[in-house]
């Protein structure tokens, strides 16, 4: 539900809003332990959203999903980040990598994995100029280039940072094109 608020169909989209008021009533009307939470995230959509027609980006929407999922599963390391996240804020910025700096710059003992972590999830959510464009307001892309040069990254990391470069690369766009060859970022190997 929550990634057809990115569909290119203002049906599919229509459908989503729909029933994300839906769920969001359940929500309400049923006990679980996981229910306030959800209830905040869901309530700070509903908040954040600025137009029923408004197409979210793919990578917020994707981030999204994560972040609910993560609501079930207190157990798992994120959970206590995702939480402090969604609880700093009354609005979702849609047009922000959620958490980016917190977890890539991570001074953790996790900083490895906070870090895959974020990586792992922008390599599935960037797949137009909408979500290039969000990660060039956070300078991700340049972020991302500067720590392939760090001697303790691992292999996993670069691996992720590869596949996340060359998911930008295959984005069907001229401008994202022209931006990425005007900054000297033409192919990553």
């Amino acid at each position: 539900m929550l990634l057809a608020l990115s569909s290119y169909d203002e049906v599919t989209r229509r459908v989503a809003f729909i029933c994300l008021d839906k769920t969001s009533r359940m929500i309400e009307e049923e006990k679980f332990k996981e229910k306030s939470m959800c209830s905040y995230l869901f309530g700070m959509i509903e908040n954040s959203i600025t137009s029923v027609e408004e197409r979210l980006p793919h990578l917020s929407t994707y981030f999204l999903g994560i972040m609910l999922h993560t609501l079930f599963t207190p157990h798992k390391h994120i959970y206590q980040n995702i939480c402090h996240f969604l609880l700093q804020r009354p609005v979702f910025d849609f047009h922000d990598v959620p958490m980016f700096y917190s977890m890539f710059c991570s001074s953790t003992l996790h900083y490895k994995q906070d870090q895959n972590w974020l990586l792992e999830i922008l390599c599935l959510a960037v797949r137009d100029e909408i979500d290039y464009k969000i990660l060039s307001r956070r300078h991700v892309l340049p972020h991302c280039f500067s720590q392939m040069h760090c001697p303790d990254l691992d292999k996993h990391s670069l691996k992720l940072i590869h596949k996340l470069f060359r998911r930008v690369f295959s984005i069907k766009s001229a401008k994202v094109q022209k931006d990425l060859a005007e900054s000297g970022i033409t192919a990553i190997e």
